[in-house]
């Protein structure tokens, strides 16, 4: 005869907690792995601030397809980076993965867990890294044009910077989040018994 038992209760104001507490713990891993973020996001937000900006102020892109293809080749090694990092973030974690799942924790808890921690270093990151590429884009373009002129073209496009500055934000979001997703399936999917036995 087999009970029907609810769910163990996880809230998503203790999947925030547990995620802040695990990202002071490995302050260290987190801020490699927010580096990486920055850096992918902010070539990113250089390139489309630079080319926005060209297209304002001479009505044309300055940006060619090969630059393009660079920043996809920079998001794709920051994919590699977050995953690789999220992966190295499950071997530290093996046993208090185990004792979570032996206290009653479930696959989609430890999943959920992760995919939370990931995302906030993903907004930290592109954040940071679209604030520090769009200032890169306008920095450039100092030297190329008058400081009031760029300055009125600016002000009068702010709403495309603002969504220029999303679309980064979302990317750095996503990008994080399927990153994260197979490491976080690994950690799920092990069983407690072995996880508890592990030795790092």
């Amino acid at each position: 005869m087999s009970l029907d038992l609810p769910d163990p209760h996880f809230s998503l104001g203790e999947v925030i907690y547990l995620s802040f507490a695990n990202i002071r713990r490995r302050f260290l891993r987190s801020v490699i792995t927010a580096l990486g973020i920055i850096l992918g996001i902010t070539f990113m937000a250089a390139l489309l601030t630079n080319s926005l900006i060209l297209g304002l102020m001479q009505a044309e892109t300055g940006v060619e397809a090969y630059q393009f293809w660079l920043v996809g080749i920079s998001l794709v090694v920051c994919f590699g980076g977050i995953t690789n990092s999220m992966l190295m973030a499950v071997n530290e974690r093996v046993k208090e993965i185990g004792v979570y799942k032996c206290i009653g924790g479930l696959d989609s808890h430890i999943i959920r867990l992760f995919i939370v921690e990931a995302l906030f270093l993903g907004a930290l990151g592109g954040t940071i890294g679209a604030i520090i590429g769009m200032g890169i884009g306008i920095l450039i373009n100092l030297n190329r044009f008058p400081i009031e002129d760029l300055t009125t073209q600016i002000a009068s496009s702010s709403f495309t910077f603002v969504l220029m500055f999303g679309l980064c934000l979302f990317i750095s979001l996503v990008l994080t989040a399927l990153a994260t997703f197979i490491p976080a399936r690994r950690a799920a999917n092990m069983s407690p018994a072995e996880a508890l036995r592990y030795e790092n």
